[in-house]
């Protein structure tokens, strides 16, 4: 009996040494897990910030910066360029005259000239939907350092008199060597007014003049493409009628059978604007 008792007391005590063992490698195998879940959030953090900085890293911003010109500079600029302007209206191109020619310079002063335009551009009429439209176009464009003048005006012919209701116009340049990158400009014009919106009827001896500058463009971020940047500078509208007693008379007096056009381009040469992409980081592309 004293045996058996002896026996069962070393039993019971290997079993409450297996349990406090068992409780020891439980507590162990909390703390590994513990230690695991601290380095993986450890890890994400690290991967975290460092895509985040790869993201930031690679942004940036497109910077305008201006230059001084030079004769070199312009001469690289090589563009195609082409101008549409269609004079809305019932009339056609046989209304049309007075184009072919070119002025360069100031009226009145020195560096006044009179060119034919064909030496420069390539023209001519195409009667569309919405009215006769002039069509201006020039291949390997050089920049020329001057004020430019084109006119020509339209006349009354039986059932079509000389009149529109207005203007509408697309200057577009390319770089003739990489003709997919296009600067342009359109626009609109119906109402020479400021002050509302009353439609009106373009008719007189009086020019309608419409201004553009063109600006050289160098794209750093684009291989150093070159393009001549166009803008809409200005409308000087010609006379115009909007009540139909005074619009019906001006049909019936010959004195007002045209319609006057003027498009005056200024080349602002002093200065170059060069584009390039900086890293928001610092400089750099």
């Amino acid at each position: 009996m004293h045996l058996g008792l002896l026996n069962f007391e070393l039993t019971a005590a290997d079993m409450f040494f297996m349990q406090e063992d068992q409780k020891v490698v439980k507590k162990r195998k909390t703390e590994l897990g513990g230690t695991f879940s601290i380095a993986s959030w450890i890890l994400f953090i690290g991967l975290f910030a460092a895509l985040l900085y790869q993201i930031i890293s690679k942004r940036s911003i497109e910077v305008h910066n201006v230059k001084a010109t030079n004769a070199p500079d312009l001469a690289s600029f090589v563009n195609d360029m082409e101008f549409n302007i269609t004079t809305i209206s019932s009339m056609t191109c046989s209304n049309l005259r007075g184009l072919g020619t070119l002025v360069t310079g100031n009226p009145g002063f020195l560096d006044h000239r009179v060119l034919p335009l064909s030496t420069i551009v390539s023209y001519f009429c195409q009667n569309t939907s919405r009215g006769p439209t002039v069509i201006l176009r020039c291949s390997k464009c050089q920049i020329i350092q001057d004020n430019l003048y084109i006119s020509w005006h339209f006349v009354d012919l039986p059932n079509s008199p000389a009149a529109a209701v207005g203007f509408q116009f697309s200057l577009l340049a390319k770089s003739h060597a990489s003709k997919k990158h296009v600067s342009s400009v359109r626009g609109l014009l119906k109402n020479g007014s400021s002050l509302d919106d009353t439609p009106v009827t373009f008719r007189g001896v009086d020019a309608n003049v419409l201004k553009f500058n063109l600006f050289p463009r160098i794209y750093r971020n684009f291989h150093n493409l070159r393009l001549i940047q166009p803008l809409f500078r200005e409308f000087l509208p010609g006379p115009s009628f909007h009540e139909i007693n005074k619009l019906r008379a001006s049909l019936e007096s010959p004195n007002d059978g045209l319609l006057n056009m003027t498009v005056y381009v200024n080349l602002l040469s002093s200065y170059i604007v060069e584009i390039d992409n900086q890293n928001i980081m610092g400089p750099g592309r």
